[in-house]
């Protein structure tokens, strides 16, 4: 396949809308897109978090896609998260997700978001790529979350990829970029170490270090399920991306506002974000069910603020 360059700008971390019975909700999922699109650079499904993709099994993820791929058509590159806990498990998505896109000739922009450390170590990841690129075309982008790694039950060493090892993988052309979670000295010195490669794009995963300190990339917001224009407003502001006429129409005065309105909102949501965004999504008919994986945290609150919030704000 030829080579794909990576968007700039907002990544949103999809939720996956569920039946009553724990299948995906093709609707909601139509209706979420139809919101979310015209705002998105690209869309994450399956994530680890808001994705809830350690809770579905391989039918469902097979199910997303295809439903996915049906309603996006290439409007939006799509990252699909791919990492189970083992190598051999990791390549079995690969080559069955694989066949989906073969089989409905997906021509969209499509990169693989993987999470090594959950079943690889540091040890060995340069030719483990080498391995897994014979899997597939598509191309990669590499998922630094330390947290996502210490919940997992694979006893392990480290929990970031080490900065030198990042360094070797940034020489393999199908991998592509690093969505990041983690300290700033780390994600600079991550910087650094990928700089002879120009087109390597490194996103924060995190919205508030975001907001704080914006990357050069991008963002993979959790709460543009609920706010995408909001968000891709102070996202491309962040990133320089508003064109003269928005700014002539004063789009800047309200920058700060809107992201003050966000922080705000991440206070709410930022304990239970997949139950509560869920919830949300539902109670603006959305969604058809704010139904969750096994996995997703538990809810700390009996009611929900975020509704609340919303209608205040006159959100979503």
């Amino acid at each position: 396949m030829e080579a794909e360059k990576l968007p700039k700008g907002l990544i949103v971390d999809l939720i996956t809308p569920l039946d009553d019975t724990g299948g995906i909700d093709t609707e909601g999922l139509d209706s979420l897109l139809d919101k979310v699109l015209p705002y998105a650079e690209a869309i994450l499904l399956a994530g680890p978090q808001m994705g809830e993709g350690r809770g579905l099994g391989l039918e469902s993820k097979i199910n997303l896609l295809e439903k996915a791929t049906s309603i996006i058509q290439g409007k939006a590159p799509i990252f699909f998260w791919m990492s189970e806990d083992s190598v051999e498990g990791t390549k079995k998505v690969i080559v069955r997700l694989e066949d989906v896109l073969v089989s409905s000739r997906y021509k969209g922009m499509f990169f693989w978001l993987d999470s090594p450390l959950l079943y690889h170590s540091n040890r060995g990841l340069y030719d483990h790529y080498g391995d897994l690129a014979l899997n597939t075309r598509y191309p990669f982008v590499l998922y630094n979350d330390p947290l996502l790694i210490k919940g997992s039950k694979r006893p392990l060493k480290r929990s970031n990829i080490r900065t030198k090892i990042l360094k070797d993988l940034s020489a393999i052309g199908v991998i592509r970029g690093l969505i990041f979670r983690g300290s700033l000295t780390r994600v600079n010195n991550y910087q650094k170490a990928v700089s002879t490669r120009l087109d390597f794009r490194i996103y924060d995963g995190d919205e508030a270090g975001f907001l704080e300190h914006p990357s050069l990339s991008g963002v993979l917001s959790i709460g543009a399920n609920i706010a995408p224009r909001i968000w891709s407003t102070v996202t491309r502001a962040s990133l320089g991306m508003l064109d003269e006429d928005t700014e002539e129409r004063g789009y800047l005065s309200g920058i700060w506002e809107m992201g003050k309105l966000l922080k705000d909102m991440m206070q709410i949501y930022k304990r239970s974000p997949v139950w509560m965004i869920k919830q949300a999504l539902f109670h603006l008919k959305i969604i058809g069910s704010p139904g969750c994986t096994p996995v997703t945290e538990p809810p700390y609150e009996k009611d929900n603020p975020l509704a609340e919030f919303i209608s205040q704000h006159n959100i979503g």
